[in-house]
């Protein structure tokens, strides 16, 4: 990752600079850092995997939604996470608990 410097009239910048170059400027309030990413333009299709995958990624992620609010699983979900030591947020717990299900069929 390039580490930028601006001038002083600039203190950061953030976004794509032109239509022409796929540099884009970005900057994080946080940490303070400025730092730049190039994206990239796609020439392919996506496969049937990707595809598959995308489909598949998009319902787990309304799954966890839906099992978050859902008063019934959140008693055993917070457990759970409470018992494990590898996901550090409950999000990422019950995202993997969800993603287990939908991949062995439940």
């Amino acid at each position: 990752m390039a580490q930028v410097v601006y001038e002083d009239p600039i203190h950061h910048l953030s976004g794509k600079i032109s239509k022409k170059y796929r540099t884009c400027y970005n900057y994080r309030k946080r940490s303070d850092r400025k730092y730049t990413s190039v994206h990239g333009d796609r020439t392919t299709p996506m496969t049937a995997t990707e595809l598959a995958w995308r489909e598949m990624f998009a319902q787990i992620c309304a799954a966890t939604r839906d099992r978050m609010m859902d008063p019934n699983f959140l008693p055993t979900d917070q457990v759970g996470f409470i018992r494990q030591t590898k996901y550090k947020t409950f999000y990422q717990y019950v995202w993997n608990v969800v993603r287990q299900e939908i991949e062995n069929g439940k």
